[in-house]
């Protein structure tokens, strides 16, 4: 029995329990779908066609003594397995968490999300587009497998803490390392946002630092964000740093529709020696620009064009028109 599966079970266990003592009081079932049809413009080696992005199918087990639990079961795609694998479908743990809350403060153990873009993502309201900036950079992961705290210390101060494993849900525990972070969110007033986070990890012998500055505008009409994040030793290479910018923002034009854009810029530090950054294949910009029209908080469809533009020049650029969906019930 691996360690994964000494503590999916006993949640499994704590699960059936809360779900068989609230027979009055259900829980509810978890889907999410996001969904595309893209047609790439500029670079005729990459593919044409539908593509079905997540598959999100779960359930959430009601509150019992300020207890509950969460599954979700993630159906993921062919492209996020490593290199060299037979190209399939499989599915995998997303979240499978208990979670105790009393007043201003939430403890969640299990697999569950962490909280190094969760904020920003649910800010700009538009993850089944497009990626967060940290994930599509590898500078850490949505969900992992440890301990998170959240408590709210005011109306306006919010701070969390998480205790992870550091190796992302789909992993297992390779190492000795555990990934500590620590984040603080402000909202000062109704319509202004501020997030500050760090996490720090040590892996044979090589410190990974991680910190992240956010900060939002939003009203009944106009959204706007903008973030900044900086990683050492990426890959666990010494001097292999990473830095980068991404801003988001969205126009209300009509009841539930609305214009929006996001432009990321990525970039890495030139190691001791060499003249090029140690990241420069991959280092370039990121365009979103669409119009987005909300049926329901269910459904959302958007008309979006997306563009790759790498800063190497032996690279070409990827421009693509995408019709993006999401179903979440």
């Amino acid at each position: 029995m691996n360690k994964r599966t000494g503590v999916i079970l006993p949640l499994l266990f704590v699960c059936q329990i809360v779900y068989n003592q609230t027979v009055n009081s259900p829980g509810r079932p978890i889907a999410e779908i996001f969904t595309d049809f893209h047609l790439n413009l500029a670079d005729t080696s990459r593919a044409t066609g539908f593509a079905l992005n997540r598959a999100y199918l779960g359930y959430s087990f009601p509150s019992l003594n300020n207890f509950s639990g969460t599954i979700i079961v993630n159906v993921g795609k062919p492209e996020d397995l490593a290199p060299g694998s037979l190209p399939r479908r499989y599915a995998y743990f997303r979240e499978a968490s208990i979670n105790y809350s009393s007043g201003g403060l939430k403890i969640t153990y299990g697999i569950t999300g962490t909280h190094l873009f969760d904020f920003q993502q649910k800010f700009w309201g538009k993850r089944y587009i497009a990626t967060t900036y940290q994930s599509a950079n590898g500078y850490g992961f949505v969900a992992d497998l440890g301990l998170a705290i959240d408590y709210q210390i005011n109306d306006i101060i919010k701070a969390d803490f998480t205790l992870m494993n550091g190796e992302g849900y789909t992993n297992v525990q390779l190492d000795n390392s555990l990934k500590p972070s620590l984040g603080l969110t402000i909202t000062p007033g109704t319509y202004l946002a501020i997030r500050i986070y760090g996490d720090l990890i040590r892996v044979n012998g090589l410190w990974q630092p991680l910190i992240l500055g956010f900060i939002g505008f939003r009203n009944d009409k106009v959204t706007i964000g903008a973030e900044g994040t900086y990683k050492s030793n990426i890959d666990l290479n010494r001097g292999h740093h990473g830095w980068g910018i991404s801003g988001t923002g969205s126009v209300t034009i009509l009841k539930q529709t609305e214009l929006f854009g996001r432009f990321d810029y990525s970039t890495s530090v030139i190691p001791e020696g060499e003249i090029n950054p140690w990241n420069y294949l991959m280092d370039g910009d990121f365009l979103v620009l669409g119009i987005q029209h909300t049926f329901s908080e269910n459904v959302k469809i958007a008309l979006d064009y997306q563009g790759i533009y790498p800063y190497a020049t032996e690279k070409q650029n990827s421009e693509t028109i995408y019709i993006n969906a999401l179903f979440k019930f």
